[in-house]
């Protein structure tokens, strides 16, 4: 669907990629709600915007915090017709000495989170045949070393979203995976570290304003996978 005039709730949205896209989405003509833990963030963000977006501040990996996300973007605004799963966190550590609890906060935001939003919002989107996007990444296909636990959870992420696209088939909700490769984002830097490899890749990094036009363009066009470039099709094997 095209964003104009519809409702648009952007999880993450205080920066990066979040931050790009409220910016990509206003532009298309989309009112928004804002949601990411940092209130001061989002309603200095909301300054730039047009349209007096809404902001409500939420810890994503909160199932009562997501509930309420829920429930305000319905009171305030009356229906949610496209959700942008974009909230996540980054982990890099060898597989040999990932901690339990680490790995479990990870999951937290970047499964667990965007499980419990699916759940809250569908009966919202039922009513309009809304669409969920969920940002995904190419290291869910394939992990990369030092990369393991969060290729794990962003291959938990994509067999969800796959297995909620064809169970909700035919009931007017669009399920989209969108996946990025590397971008340049703060977690890819600090990911990343400090030399000559950082610098290397940011370079052929995509920006956050680019990976916002792909979430864009998947509203529009509801496909089934999104990549950023065709760069992030062949990193992956992907015709």
């Amino acid at each position: 669907m095209h964003p104009n005039g519809k409702i648009v709730l952007i999880t993450g949205a205080s920066a990066g990629i979040g931050a790009a896209a409220a910016h990509a989405f206003a532009d298309a003509g989309a009112r928004l709600v804002l949601a990411a833990r940092s209130a001061e963030r989002l309603r200095a963000l909301a300054r730039t915007l047009p349209g007096k977006p809404l902001v409500i501040p939420t810890d994503i990996s909160d199932p009562a915090a997501i509930g309420r996300l829920v429930e305000q973007t319905v009171a305030g605004l009356g229906t949610i017709d496209i959700v942008v799963q974009n909230a996540g966190v980054g982990l890099a550590a060898p597989v040999a000495g990932l901690k339990a609890e680490t790995f479990q906060q990870a999951l937290a935001v970047d499964v667990f989170g965007p499980l419990a939003l699916t759940q809250a919002a569908l009966p919202h989107l039922r009513n309009g045949g809304g669409q969920i996007m969920f940002v995904s990444s190419v290291v869910g296909l394939r992990a990369l070393p030092y990369l393991g636990g969060y290729a794990a959870a962003k291959a938990a992420l994509d067999r969800l979203t796959e297995a909620l696209r064809m169970e909700l088939r035919g009931s007017g909700v669009k399920v989209t995976l969108v996946r990025p490769g590397t971008t340049q984002t703060d977690f890819t830097a600090h990911r990343l570290g400090e030399g000559r490899e950082q610098r290397g890749m940011q370079a052929r990094a995509a920006t956050p304003a680019q990976v916002a036009q792909a979430l864009v363009r998947a509203a529009i066009r509801e496909p089934r996978v999104q990549y950023v470039s065709r760069i992030d099709q062949i990193m992956v094997g992907v015709s």
